[in-house]
C-alpha cells in the first residue's frame, strides 16, 4: 500500500479516544471513597495528553480533508464528523483547564468536582459521536481507502 499524507489521521485517531477514555475511567474511580492519590495525577495527565492528541488529530482531519479523494455522498456525513471534532476539541479543553484550575489551587471538589464530571461525560458523548461518524465515512462510504 502506497502511503498517502491522509493515512496519518486514522492512525492519529486512536490516542485522544485511548488517552480520553482512560481518563475518563481515572476520573470515575476517584469518585470513590478510598481512591489512591496517584489517580488525580492519572486523571489529570491523560486528560491534557487526550486533549493535544484530539486537537493534532483534527488538524489531520483537515489535512485530510483537503488531500484525499472525496465522495460526493459523504460530504453531509464528512461535516457532521468535523462539526464533532471542534465541539469534542472545545469541551475537553474546557475540561483541560478547569482540571488546571483545580489541580493549581487545589479546589478539586464540590461545585468544581461537579463540573468536571459533566464535562467528561458531555466530552465522552461528543468523542464517541465522532468516532461514530468517522467509522461511517470509513465503512460506510470508503472514503480514502478504495472503491466503496
Amino acid at each position: 500500500m502506497e502511503f498517502k499524507l491522509y493515512h496519518l489521521h486514522p492512525a492519529a485517531v486512536h490516542f485522544p479516544i485511548a488517552f480520553l477514555i482512560a481518563g475518563a475511567a481515572a476520573a470515575g474511580l476517584r469518585l470513590r471513597k478510598a481512591a489512591p492519590e496517584w489517580l488525580a495525577k492519572a486523571e489529570s495527565w491523560l486528560l491534557w495528553l487526550g486533549t493535544l492528541s484530539a486537537w493534532a488529530t483534527l488538524g489531520l482531519g483537515l489535512l485530510a480533508e483537503k488531500t484525499a479523494p472525496h465522495r460526493a455522498l459523504a460530504w453531509e456525513v464528512q461535516a457532521e464528523h468535523e462539526e464533532f471534532a471542534w465541539w469534542t476539541c472545545a469541551v475537553f479543553s474546557a475540561l483541560s483547564c478547569l482540571r488546571l484550575f483545580a489541580v493549581k489551587n487545589g479546589r478539586d471538589e464540590g461545585k468544581v468536582r461537579v463540573a468536571q464530571a459533566l464535562l467528561w461525560v458531555l466530552g465522552l458523548g461528543l468523542l464517541i459521536s465522532t468516532a461514530l461518524h468517522g467509522a461511517e465515512l470509513v465503512y460506510g462510504f470508503a472514503v480514502g481507502v478504495g472503491t466503496p
